[in-house]
């Protein structure tokens, strides 16, 4: 039990410093490989083929921009489309890639059309509708 209970210490100890490195990088090296309106592009064609992401285990469509497959090829990227516009008529739809977990922390981008903007205070503007973000 003692043992257990160190080795969750020490995981929640460096966890911080672990996730603060681990992406490191991950933006400058996704501005070498991709533009800002190849992802729009893509994310704003995922979302009029599939608007609440009910496919995307079988395809993130052919358009998908291979190259972020490189970025980080261990642990990513993950795909989630957010489209709350049955319950909030003012939210609009966007994709989210990313590189992470919860415990990690995560990296990545959030996608949407020129009128998307991003709420979350990690997020810093590549292009209008398109976000980085480091959450940690």
């Amino acid at each position: 039990m003692v043992v257990v209970i160190l080795a969750l210490l020490t995981v929640w100890q460096f966890r911080g410093l672990r996730s603060t490195r681990l992406y490191d990088g991950l933006e400058a090296n996704a501005r070498k490989v991709v533009t800002a309106a190849e992802l729009q592009s893509w994310a704003t064609n995922l979302l009029a083929i599939d608007p609440y992401g009910t496919n995307l285990e079988h395809s993130w469509g052919e358009d998908f921009p291979k190259a972020l497959l490189r970025l980080a090829p261990r642990t990513g990227p993950l795909v989630a489309i957010h489209n709350h516009t049955l319950e909030d008529t003012n939210s609009l739809p966007w994709v989210q890639v990313y590189w992470g977990s919860g415990v990690l922390g995560h990296s990545g981008f959030e996608i949407g059309g020129t009128d998307f903007v991003s709420w979350y205070a990690e997020s810093h503007q590549w292009a209008p509708g398109v976000y980085f973000f480091r959450r940690e």
